[in-house]
């Protein structure tokens, strides 16, 4: 691969791998924006009939299951036409959590005490989209207008602390658009339940402009399909 990965062990590349096309920060940050402004136009509108509620209600649940559960199967099914083929596959990385559950429960068998840990994992979800959570979160708790700038100041700061050195770090000029966003969506005089939703809103939508800048930089350095080596940690 001609791409310059993370530094580190066959598995902490292969963890970076997962990243080098931007895919699972746009389909995340996606769910993150189809969740935040249905909930807004609900909150706004107030529709009374059956057919509104039951879409919204859809949406919300659709949006879930992207972000949550279908995440990984729908990364796999577009990076099988547009990465793989472009710079080998690698196996995606499983989430840290679960691969530390795997070996523990393994370490407690005689056969299992030499296996060296597997460092092809990610933290993507806690270290990522549980901070978007909590941006949500406390802009809905701390009283407007100032809720919504200081919550997503701590969303920028908890992302630039907690990847670097991850397999997905962000440069600290990257989360700068969160706060200065945060003061433009201060002008709006939304409400204090409208203000949670409007923190998810620019959360996702940073999420997802992060992965199309990193989605077109990848395609203009592989503008065509070519072999290369795959890492298989």
């Amino acid at each position: 691969m001609k791409d310059q990965l993370a530094p580190g062990t066959a598995g902490r590349r292969a963890a970076a791998y997962w990243f080098i096309d931007g895919l699972p920060e746009i389909v995340a940050g996606l769910g993150f924006v189809a969740l935040a402004a249905a909930a807004v136009w609900f909150g706004h509108f107030r529709p009374r009939t059956w057919s509104a509620r039951t879409a919204f209600g859809a949406i919300e649940i659709a949006a879930l299951m992207v972000v949550y559960v279908w995440d990984r199967s729908i990364n796999l099914l577009l990076k099988s036409r547009l990465t793989f083929p472009r710079t080998g596959y690698v196996r995606p990385p499983g989430n840290w959590d679960e691969v530390s559950q795997k070996e523990t429960v393994l370490s407690l068998g005689l056969t299992a005490k030499s296996r060296p840990p597997d460092q092809n994992v990610t933290h993507f979800r806690s270290s990522t989209i549980f901070v978007l959570i909590c941006g949500n979160l406390l802009a809905g708790l701390i009283a407007v207008p100032v809720g919504l700038p200081i919550a997503m100041s701590v969303v920028a700061i908890l992302l630039y602390a907690l990847h670097r050195g991850s397999e997905r770090p962000y440069h600290w000029v990257s989360v700068l658009p969160l706060p200065v966003a945060g003061l433009g969506a201060m002008q709006l005089h939304m409400s204090q339940d409208d203000n949670a939703w409007i923190a998810l809103l620019l959360g996702g939508a940073w999420l997802a402009a992060q992965g199309v800048f990193r989605l077109l930089g990848y395609v203009r350095r592989h503008p065509k399909c070519e072999p290369a080596e795959s890492v298989r940690p």
